[in-house]
């Protein structure tokens, strides 16, 4: 199977929005900084406080001309979904799909620390962190399920880990369970791996 242009974008749009609203925000930050350096008056710091201030601007103008792209360039993917969805499928399977998309994720999402109590003459919690659900939870973030008239798709990136393959595995039932009920008007066969990539597919009964 081939993930679809939504499938392929979700995770590069998101970046695209963080990035360019953080760096509007960095760009806001200068902006503030700056106008309280101006308001520094000590004569004989004029040709450094100048010299500060030529500097931010610069760097303010280019980290918003950065944030702003960044955010066109976001809407401009948007859009062009947005439009193959009008012309093809449906707009609201669009927001259906963004919705499913951050459900599944949460889902799949594993705690990655873990509380031992070791009684010596005090009470000591330790916090452990499990590497193997931390490589979990970093491959399934980038899961995605695309929401279509006909059919939902639903993508996994395998694991490169044994352990987490295997917990992957065994929730495969689990998640098809999850897709299912939240799709109740499609029917879904059982999961396809292709390479390290785990598909679920359902067409409409």
């Amino acid at each position: 199977m081939r993930k679809s242009f939504f499938q392929k974008t979700y995770n590069f749009i998101n970046n695209l929005l963080l990035l360019g609203f953080l760096s509007v925000i960095i760009s806001l930050a200068m902006s503030y900084l700056n106008s309280l350096i101006g308001e520094i008056a000590i004569s004989s710091l004029t040709s450094e406080i100048s010299l500060i201030q030529s500097k931010l601007n610069t760097a303010e103008y280019y980290t918003s001309l950065l944030g702003v792209l960044l955010i066109i360039g976001a809407i401009f993917l948007i859009n062009t979904e947005l439009l193959e969805r009008f012309l093809h499928d449906s707009i609201w399977n669009y927001f259906k799909s963004i919705y499913q998309t951050m459900r599944l994720r949460h889902y799949l999402k594993q705690d990655e620390k873990s509380e031992s109590v070791i009684t010596v003459d005090n009470q000591t919690t330790i916090t452990k962190f499990n590497p193997i659900l931390k490589a979990f939870n970093k491959t399934v973030s980038k899961c995605t399920v695309d929401v279509r008239k006909e059919s939902v798709s639903v993508f996994i990136k395998y694991p490169s880990t044994q352990q987490a393959q295997q917990l992957l595995r065994e929730m495969e039932a689990h998640i098809k369970e999850e897709i299912s009920s939240r799709n109740p008007n499609y029917y879904f066969s059982s999961p396809n791996r292709e390479g390290n990539k785990l598909w679920f597919t359902g067409a409409r009964r």
